[in-house]
């Protein structure tokens, strides 16, 4: 009898000392994917910014803090539409972000959707009117490698205000990353995609810094001044696609002609600007998630006549000049996640860690240790029967 229960203690103790040794070869990689009840919710702080309003521009009237200006003094219709650009443009704007992130079909083992619903907020209107612009995001990624798949089944669905009824927005293959890292993410570039201008850019590794008592991994990038009109109207028209009445009033806010007077330059013929984009963006990411636990943009959108002059205005002299002058911004906000949106985020990471440091270590070595003890009293009990 002691003979018997001796070989089953051997036995199910080796048993478990082969699950510790094989434990973290299976279980890791399970751990190591994008869950598929991924929800999160970021924002950030209530921050002034310049934005020139359109509805004000519109009316032909000033915005506030320009009432008093020289500049923007009128009393008669035909005066009103003479007032130039800077008198719409209100330095002291609150404005806030807001990204809600959830995963959606097509997802299973392999890949995850996910879909990014973005708003740019006003605080100092009510709904609906505090809406300056919105993004909806639908990205397919490889749950293990957290890139896009190859498939053209990215799509990103922009609507400013007012913009008219939605419509189906083009698919495309994405190139980049953008709202998870590789888990166990390197000191290294990675290819990044912007929404903003369509376009993938390098975010590199620039250095470590601590946060909630955990190391993080900080990379930024600089993107140089991009024309939102040229990049929204090759996405619009991806494979032949037809341009539909709301992409038509999306491109319109893009592409604006003004008397040369109202851009704060000599003389009354029209001149033709485009809106061009620049944002330094910065990001910490946990890396043994990949979770992107804190960030940072500065951006700046303002019109020019061309990629010179965008070059010119967005230098560190030009926006010096322009943020004095005020006759070109279209927006010039500096967004930074809150401290609830941070706290959240590396919670996430925090759970993603412990889980695959339980399963990874944790979970073996306890294996490990009772297999080895049930051998070595098998192995007692079997010598005294």
């Amino acid at each position: 009898m002691k003979r018997t229960l001796g070989n089953a203690l051997i036995l199910i103790g080796a048993a478990l000392i082969v699950i510790a040794v094989l434990l973290p070869t299976f279980l890791v990689p399970r751990l190591r994917v994008i869950p598929l009840d991924t929800v999160s919710d970021t924002s950030t702080e209530i921050r002034e910014a310049a934005l020139l309003d359109s509805a004000l521009l519109g009316k032909n009237q000033p915005a506030p803090g320009r009432e008093n200006d020289p500049r923007c003094k009128a009393t008669t219709d035909e005066e009103k539409q003479k007032l130039p650009v800077h008198c719409f443009i209100n330095d002291k704007t609150p404005l806030q972000s807001k990204r809600h992130v959830e995963i959606e079909e097509p997802a299973d083992e392999k890949v995850a959707t996910m879909q990014v619903g973005t708003t740019m907020l006003r605080d100092d209107k009510e709904e609906p009117n505090n809406l300056v612009n919105a993004t909806l995001d639908r990205i397919t990624l490889n749950r293990s490698t957290a890139f896009p798949v190859e498939d053209p089944t990215s799509s990103v669905a922009i609507n400013a205000p007012k913009s008219g009824q939605d419509t189906e927005p083009p698919t495309f293959p994405r190139p980049g990353i953008q709202y998870q890292f590789p888990f166990g993410t390197e000191k290294k570039s990675y290819p990044y995609y912007d929404v903003q201008s369509m376009r993938n850019f390098e975010i590199d590794f620039v250095g470590e810094e601590e946060q909630a008592g955990e190391t993080v991994y900080k990379y930024s990038m600089t993107i140089p001044p991009q024309n939102l009109y040229e990049s929204l109207k090759e996405h619009f028209t991806r494979d032949g696609r037809k341009l539909t009445e709301a992409d038509k009033n999306t491109l319109a806010s893009m592409r604006l002609s003004f008397p040369g007077h109202k851009w704060g330059l000599e003389g009354d013929e029209d001149v033709e600007m485009d809106r061009y984009y620049t944002n330094v963006r910065t990001v910490r990411v946990e890396p043994t998630s990949g979770v992107i636990v804190n960030g940072t943009e500065e951006m700046f959108m303002f019109y020019a006549r061309d990629a010179k002059e965008a070059e010119e205005i967005a230098s560190k002299a030009g926006h010096e000049k322009e943020r004095a002058e005020r006759n070109r911004t279209a927006m010039d906000y500096t967004a930074q996640w809150d401290g609830k949106s941070k706290e959240a985020q590396m919670q996430k990471a925090t759970d993603a860690m412990s889980a695959m440091f339980i399963g990874g270590t944790v979970a073996p070595w306890i294996l490990g240790i009772v297999g080895l003890i049930l051998v070595l009293v098998g192995f007692r009990v079997r010598s005294k029967g």
